[in-house]
């Protein structure tokens, strides 16, 4: 029994849908994966539809409006079988897939009439837009402002790094509606990125041309008062909530990536002979490899704990943030232990190695970096390692 099942529990619906997100992506991605990357191009709209037709675009959307239904624990699970062919397009599945759990769950029935089932569909693509040229990860600094106007709001501004925003429909976007507010003054929106006044500016990123990415600039953009998602007050904290556990999805994605490579290096290394004996042989090999599959163990207990204790509903920041962080930098020294035991053949194109490298770097920056996990990390210490606290004994 693996560290999966153990730390896991998934229903018998929930493991098939695993199981079919793995199928999924040996059909539909990884064949395609490389040459997404070699010729800098999106995950294609053809490939959206193929993840809504398999039950992958709703996967937290109850049963009763047209998705899966399943847990987080089986969302994350699926992110990270599906990461081990591609990270970039599994990060670009999961920002659309966000957007209609979110629907779902805060959206009204307006909103739901009008856009969750096109997002279940696959007909619309969808991301969340909080990240500005000078607003990374301190997102209450954000400039993109809301005003007021009769039957709506006018955008103004410009958001960077966007997942998906190259070709996308649908912006879930974060705006600031009163200048000095910070983080009480900022609402959500729903923005269709064809209306006038949107102009994007994909980025060709490495190892990530499959997330689409882009920056998006907003010049007296409409968004009647009828897409307003939530106001100020709560839009910052659901959109730190979301956060959390995209840092968690993210973990599981670096994990995905250094289990694939992994488990190649392995089969290479068991059968490639230098000087009379396989490399598995050699003990310089075998204790890297070996030190490859334990931190890997301990990066998914990482993860799974941030996992369950986000399905419980519970406060995951800490969690969270300690497995982004472990993760990522986990999967940057494995891969490329990986890529050096299979020598110069890791190098070949076809073989993911290269780009899954890249892909850890990525890890490193997307939903905070990894310098954030640590300071956020380091702000709970007290409440997490403190011995007292408040002029009593912590317990």
């Amino acid at each position: 029994m693996g560290l999966e099942s153990q730390e896991l529990p998934l229903t018998d619906r929930e493991q098939e849908l695993v199981a079919s997100a793995e199928r999924f992506a040996a059909e539909f991605i990884e064949p395609h994966a490389a040459g997404w990357e070699r010729e800098r191009r999106a995950l294609s709209r053809d490939i959206f539809r193929h993840y809504a037709a398999h039950g992958f675009s709703g996967l937290q959307v109850p049963a009763e409006l047209g998705g899966q239904g399943v847990t987080f624990l089986c969302k994350v699970r699926v992110a990270e079988v599906m990461a081990r062919s591609c990270f970039a397009a599994t990060f670009a599945l999961n920002n659309s897939q966000a957007t209609a759990a979110r629907l779902a769950r805060d959206g009204t029935e307006d909103q739901k009439r009008r856009y969750l089932g096109r997002l279940v569909s696959g007909e619309l693509v969808s991301a969340p837009a909080l990240t500005e040229p000078g607003a990374g990860s301190d997102a209450t600094a954000m400039k993109t402002h809301a005003t007021k106007v009769q039957g709506g709001w006018r955008i103004d501004g410009q958001k960077a790094w966007i997942t998906n925003a190259a070709h996308a429909d649908l912006l879930v976007l974060y705006a600031q509606t009163q200048e000095g507010a910070g983080a009480k003054g900022i609402a959500s929106f729903f923005v269709d990125l064809h209306a006038e006044g949107v102009t994007r500016s994909p980025y060709a990123l490495m190892g990530g041309a499959a997330i689409g990415a882009a920056e998006l600039t907003f010049s007296n953009v409409f968004v009647p008062d009828a897409d307003v998602i939530a106001m100020p007050g709560n839009a910052f904290k659901s959109a730190m909530t979301g956060i959390t556990a995209a840092r968690t999805h993210v973990a599981a994605m670096a994990n995905g990536i250094v289990e694939e490579c992994l488990a190649r290096a392995v089969d290479y290394a068991g059968q490639r002979t230098a000087f009379g004996v396989t490399l598995l042989g050699h003990q310089g090999i075998r204790w890297s490899l070996a030190d490859v599959a334990t931190e890997l163990s301990a990066s998914k207990l990482l993860t799974y704990r941030a996992a369950r204790q986000i399905a419980r509903g519970q406060d995951a920041i800490f969690a969270a943030s300690q497995a982004k962080s472990f993760a990522a930098q986990m999967a940057l020294r494995a891969v490329a232990a990986c890529q050096q035991a299979m020598g110069a053949v890791g190098l070949k194109d076809e073989l993911p190695f290269s780009r899954h490298l890249a892909a850890a770097r990525i890890a490193g920056y997307v939903d905070g970096t990894t310098e954030i996990q640590r300071d956020r990390i380091g702000q709970l210490l007290p409440r997490h390692y403190g011995s007292y606290r408040d002029g009593g004994r912590a317990t």
